[in-house]
């Protein structure tokens, strides 16, 4: 956004140095707020209320990626634009782990104040189609956007002379991202494979279940590893690895399979009931580690066709999911709002935009 000329400010309870690497001056003003509780769902919507009311005596345009439930309601209360903008499916019970045989009742008040919000607010953003089709059957009336998920180019990128042999897996370590499936078919291979994660309270049991599978497995022990990493090593290790694995079960590629491919490496991907979205070139396995295993064997054995599908899955993000795209959807939708409620804004570039991260 600020590359297309918007005035952009990150307003987050929990900073630090480098988290937004983007190369350029980025205001952030993080607002204090106590440790979150049990109820983590619920403390989301409570730090948005607090992150909104700073952020609304500046900004003309609000963008929730956390505690979307009161989007409405802050909208009414501030007068200002608020677009929610939801990034997984959190009626999946399975989300839950252990705690998933409560989760309905847990939610259910949240459920009754995001449906009100999913009928009252403007727009709502929705990082695929999928997930928009998903919101839908939930509440029929919303007006939802769906947002190509987009990845800066100009920084992820490929050095074409770098493999070192090794296999990727990477995002939050978080049940949806199915990270079981791609360690169970590293064992009886020789291959290395690295983990790069963020850890969440929240989904702290899923890490646990993660490292207890690999110390169980002698053969895992000393070929998987787990790590958090800064951005620029993130990049760098995408360059450096030989293979991307993505096994969650979705129908459509999320940031840690496009940032790899726009790397220039080859991922393989889980099979679901519809074909991918966008139709990426990408290797497609059922749910079965059997033939994940044999799927990566045969592509560690053939460098110059990893070449030839990392080739292709750079083209295919340069074409049909760079952050341009994803920021120029996005103004579109912003500027049409903002002119709606009568505020001629021939350009965004006059006006403030807030993106409230929890």
């Amino acid at each position: 956004m600020l590359r297309q000329g918007a005035e952009v400010k990150i307003f987050t309870p929990r900073y630090r140095e480098g988290m937004f690497d983007i190369g350029r001056d980025l205001d952030i003003e993080e607002v204090r707020f106590p440790i979150p509780p049990l109820f983590d769902l619920y403390y989301d919507m409570i730090l948005a209320k607090r992150l909104v009311s700073v952020a609304a005596k500046w900004a003309d345009v609000l963008i929730l990626h956390d505690g979307q439930p009161i989007a409405s309601s802050l909208m009414r209360k501030y007068s200002t634009p608020c677009i929610p903008f939801f990034h997984n499916d959190r009626w999946d019970w399975d989300l839950f782990g252990p705690l998933r045989l409560i989760a309905p009742v847990y939610t259910r008040p949240l459920n009754a104040i995001e449906l009100r919000s999913l009928r009252e607010c403007p727009i709502i953003f929705a990082n695929s189609r999928s997930l928009m089709n998903t919101i839908h059957r939930h509440e029929s009336s919303a007006n939802i956007v769906p947002i190509t998920i987009g990845v800066d180019t100009d920084r992820f990128y490929p050095d074409w002379g770098k493999d070192d042999g090794f296999i990727m897996m990477a995002g939050r370590f978080h049940p949806m991202n199915n990270f079981e499936l791609g360690i169970r078919a590293i064992s009886e291979t020789p291959h290395r494979l690295l983990i790069a994660g963020i850890i969440e309270n929240r989904y702290l049991w899923y890490y646990r279940r993660l490292k207890e599978i690999v110390s169980s497995t002698s053969d895992l022990c000393d070929r998987v590893s787990f790590k958090t990493l800064t951005e620029k090593a993130l990049i760098e290790n995408y360059r450096r690895c030989s293979l991307f694995l993505s096994p969650r079960v979705f129908e459509y590629l999320g940031h840690a399979a496009l940032e790899p491919m726009a790397c220039g490496k080859p991922v393989i991907a889980s099979e679901t009931n519809t074909p991918l979205e966008d139709e990426p070139p990408v290797l497609v396995c059922p749910n079965n580690v059997a033939r994940w295993r044999e799927t990566l064997l045969d592509l560690m054995d053939d460098p110059i066709g990893r070449r030839d599908i990392g080739k292709k899955s750079y083209e295919f993000v340069e074409q049909k999911h760079s952050l341009r795209m994803t920021v120029a959807q996005m103004l579109q939708s912003i500027t049409s709002l903002l002119q709606f409620r009568g505020l001629k804004t021939p350009a965004i570039a006059s006006k403030h935009t807030v993106e409230i991260f929890n």
